[in-house]
């Protein structure tokens, strides 16, 4: 009786364990299919400084009122 009970509780484990198997498979691989995924907002790169940038507009706008005035 005892080992038909361990016998049938093995079984049960081994069904539950690839039935999860089969979900986390579908899962990513229904994930990997679907079209790149977009951000709504774009991140800046992290080498870039927007210090060093600002300090670049200034100057653009420096040379372009210089263009102006010529």
């Amino acid at each position: 009786m005892a080992s038909a009970i361990l016998t049938s509780a093995k079984h049960g484990a081994y069904v539950a364990i690839g039935l999860y198997l089969a979900m986390v498979l579908l899962v990513s691989l229904s994930a990997q299919s679907q079209s790149t995924f977009e951000a709504p907002i774009q991140v800046a790169h992290p080498g870039i400084q927007f210090e060093h940038r600002g300090q670049n507009a200034d100057v653009d706008q420096a040379e372009i009122a210089g263009v102006v005035g010529a």
